[in-house]
């Protein structure tokens, strides 16, 4: 009889502590993924030789809600501190046989039984966006948990490069999942925002995302004056983070800025969107697109970074440190809109390639292989 090994892995929670932005939407969605697809509501998974245990780890104080799907785990609350401390001391030192998974960048990062996601080497690639102690910070973590880690998961082929080239993590090591996009199939996009109710029926193009200077947004707005009356209303969706990143933009009178949104009404703009326009400067995975693509919207994006991988022939690219280039990839894009349903179809298609499914199940694949 095959002896079954037995693994726990308790799952670093601390995101669920947090407002749900790029990283908090992939742990959330994998876990669901993991729950729906492969674990029974404990959490639990027999195959190929191996029984492994998801767990849920938070600190004393959390009073974080627990999704619906993962209500079955088992949930622990431990130690004596919170924040990037609790990472650090509380969890480096708990039930060291055990496995920690942290989805987030961030993790205890001398701990060897430890699965990290690192999601881009943005604090390498472009220091300048960052506030020195946030760099300081991130570069250290990297560089440390990127060699003492036992499992490294990254979003991208250019992410694995990236890391590989300047943490000096050997590529092998990092096991490159692709995020999924099919959560934007939940919300049928019937909930629009009252800060667009002005616009009517007049077209529009979507910019999505934090205000970080890597996103661009001052890019967005050159081109759209570069476009003079040719130019279309642009909606920008997002939040800056002012303790992070430096940097600001003006608004003109062809923007409206609608802040944060509910993934209902992100669903409501992206249909109702001429095109998505995301020329960032650097990006490890780049989620929007895609989420925009599986709800039928063209996107124009940066011919840099991972995405021409994720985009593949979908996208319109444009150079995003040339606001012309930004400028004609918008105009092309409007010169055939409005775009029937027909016309969207492809993207959508194109899109549904990319599944949480597919992601859980390479996370999980990536488990069984290291142990």
């Amino acid at each position: 009889m095959t002896k079954i090994i037995k693994v726990i892995i308790w799952v670093n929670a601390r995101f669920l502590t947090r407002k749900v932005t790029g990283v908090e939407r992939v742990a959330l969605e994998l876990l669901r993924a993991l729950a729906e697809n492969w674990l029974d509501p404990t959490g639990q998974v027999t195959h190929e030789g191996q029984h492994i245990h998801f767990k849920i780890l938070l600190d004393q104080t959390s009073t974080a809600e627990i999704p619906d799907y993962l209500a079955g785990w088992e949930i622990k609350r431990v130690g004596r501190f919170t924040g990037h401390a609790w990472e650090q001391f509380d969890l480096a030192f708990f039930n060291p046989h055990d496995q920690i998974l942290s989805l987030c960048n961030t993790g205890p990062i001398f701990r060897r039984n430890h699965i990290l996601f690192i999601h881009d080497a943005q604090v390498f690639a472009i220091p300048q966006n960052f506030d020195w102690k946030f760099r300081w910070w991130y570069r250290a973590l990297l560089m440390v948990a990127g060699r003492y880690a036992k499992i490294l998961l990254t979003n991208s082929a250019f992410s694995q490069q990236q890391l590989s080239h300047f943490v000096k993590i050997d590529a092998k090591k990092l096991n490159v999942i692709h995020l999924g996009c099919d959560h934007m199939l939940r919300f049928d996009g019937k909930t629009s925002n009252p800060a667009i109710a002005h616009l009517s029926d007049k077209p529009y193009v979507l910019a999505v995302s934090s205000l970080s200077p890597n996103k661009n947004f001052d890019g967005v707005i050159n081109a759209l004056n570069l476009l003079g009356n040719q130019a279309p209303h642009c909606v920008i969706v997002g939040q800056q983070y002012s303790k992070v990143f430096k940097g600001n933009r003006q608004a003109k009178e062809n923007v409206t800025a609608v802040g944060y949104v509910t993934d209902e009404q992100l669903a409501n703009l992206y249909q109702g969107a001429s095109a998505l326009i995301y020329p960032s400067f650097y990006e490890g995975f780049g989620l929007p697109p895609l989420e925009a693509m599986m709800m039928g919207c063209p996107v124009v994006v940066s011919k840099t970074s991972s995405l021409p991988e994720i985009c593949g022939a979908m996208g319109t690219y444009c150079d995003p440190s040339d606001p012309a280039s930004i400028a004609n990839a918008i105009g092309s894009i409007m010169q055939k809109s409005p775009l029937s349903d027909n016309d969207r179809l492809p993207f959508k298609i194109y899109a549904k390639a990319f599944t949480w499914e597919k992601s859980a199940a390479k996370l999980l694949k990536a488990i069984m292989q290291r142990e």
